[in-house]
Formats: C-alpha cells, sequence, structure tokens
C-alpha cells in the first residue's frame, strides 16, 4: 500500500486549476502500472467506494484508481451480462433485469450502467407494489453511481484539451444524461482517441455545443475484441 500512495503523490501530482474549478488528469499508464504492482490495494480501493455510507477519507485521487483501475481489474468480462440486463430492462423485465446488473457487478462493482439499472429495477419493482425492496436498497446504487460520475467529472472539463475520461462508451451516456441532463445531440464522431458529441441542447450543468470523452479505454477493448 506504501508503494501505491507514493507512486500516486507523484504522478497525480497533477491537480491544477482550469476553467472554474480544479481537475486531475488521468494517466492510463499510471493506472496500468498500479493495477499490475498492488493488484489488491486497487480492490480495497474498490470495496471503500462501495461501501453503504460514504468513505470519507477516500480522496480523489483513491477514487480515480478504483474506478479506472478496476476496469482493467475486471477487463469487460461483465460487458454481456449488461448487455442481457438492458435487453430485459427495455422490456420492463425488472425482476429479471435486476438479477442480471447484480451478477455484472459481482464482476465489476462499478459498473456505471449495472448500477443505475439496478436502482431503476428496484425503484420501478417498488412503484408496482413490490414490498420486497425499499427505497434504500435504490439508494445504494444511486449512491455508489453519483461517485462515480463526480470522479469522471474530475477528470476534465469536456472540451478538446481537457475531455472527460471513462472506461466505455455506455459511461459517456450514462455520464450525459445522469450527471449533465444531456439527453438530445445531433452527432457523434471519433476524432482521435476521444469520443466528440455535438450537441442539440445544453443543460445548467454543461453550456458547450460540443462534449469530448477520452475514448482510450475504449478504444483499447474494442480493438481487443476485434483481436487487433
Amino acid at each position: 500500500m506504501k508503494r501505491l500512495f507514493l507512486t500516486v503523490a507523484v504522478l497525480f501530482s497533477c491537480l491544477a486549476a482550469f476553467g472554474q474549478r480544479d481537475i486531475i488528469s488521468m494517466d492510463w499508464d499510471v493506472i496500468k502500472e498500479i493495477v499490475e504492482e498492488d493488484p489488491d490495494d486497487v480492490r480495497e480501493l474498490v470495496s471503500r467506494l462501495c461501501l453503504p455510507t460514504l468513505d470519507t477519507t477516500l480522496t480523489y485521487n483513491d477514487r480515480i484508481i478504483a474506478f479506472y483501475g478496476q476496469s482493467l481489474l475486471s477487463d469487460n468480462r461483465e460487458a454481456a451480462l449488461v448487455n442481457e440486463m438492458s435487453k430485459l430492462f427495455s422490456k420492463e423485465d425488472y425482476v429479471n433485469a435486476l438479477a442480471k446488473a447484480k451478477e455484472a457487478l459481482a464482476i465489476n462493482p462499478l459498473n456505471l450502467r449495472a448500477l443505475d439499472r439496478a436502482g431503476s429495477c428496484i425503484a420501478s419493482l417498488i412503484e408496482s407494489g413490490d414490498t420486497s425492496y425499499s427505497r434504500d436498497d435504490a439508494k445504494l446504487y444511486f449512491n455508489r453511481a453519483m461517485r462515480i460520475y463526480n470522479t469522471i467529472a474530475m477528470t476534465g472539463l469536456g472540451d478538446e484539451e481537457y475531455p472527460f475520461c471513462v472506461t466505455s462508451v455506455a459511461d459517456e451516456y450514462e455520464f450525459m444524461q445522469n450527471y449533465l441532463d444531456l439527453y438530445e445531440y445531433e452527432s457523434q464522431a471519433l476524432v482521435g482517441k476521444c469520443d466528440v458529441f455535438k450537441l442539440k441542447e445544453t443543460s445548467q450543468y454543461y453550456s458547450d455545443k460540443e462534449i469530448y470523452f477520452d475514448a482510450t479505454r475504449p478504444l483499447e477493448v474494442l480493438a481487443k475484441a476485434l483481436g487487433e
């Protein structure tokens, strides 16, 4: 653990003010090195990030290591389950969608789409009269997702120079819709290693007409799936 924090102190010391707030530049090479050298310490950070009550001793550096490190540890193995979950959710089969979400989260407890759908399934089941769940059960998933949204937000500004860093294309949509209240876009294009959306409408949380995401990890996952 000591080596991990020493590495972080040196390599994540780039906290700097841009615009109206601070960001922390995300370096995948650093995350990969940490995961390779101290995978158990990364898992410990993930466990702390997942606690029902927020661990206020976790720094944003810790959160970044947990979220982006977990994507390397799980290596997209939950993807098929998330796809099944999404299909069931679209059919309003909330019981089975929730079961698939839980299976996916057992592999990657920080998968944003699974967290959002798990909470939404429980909320829908409660609304339908199911008394086996409470609103607190849904909040467990929504609160964990919000911690991740806040973490993604710390990695950029959403412009070309400082894009938001994500672990999957699904992260981009979840972040835009559930964190920035952005639902409508005119186009989506890959520009270099960034996924760029030209927005139809802005929101009170994001006022630019374009939003950039660092797609380094999604592109890496795609290349691996294609055997490149």
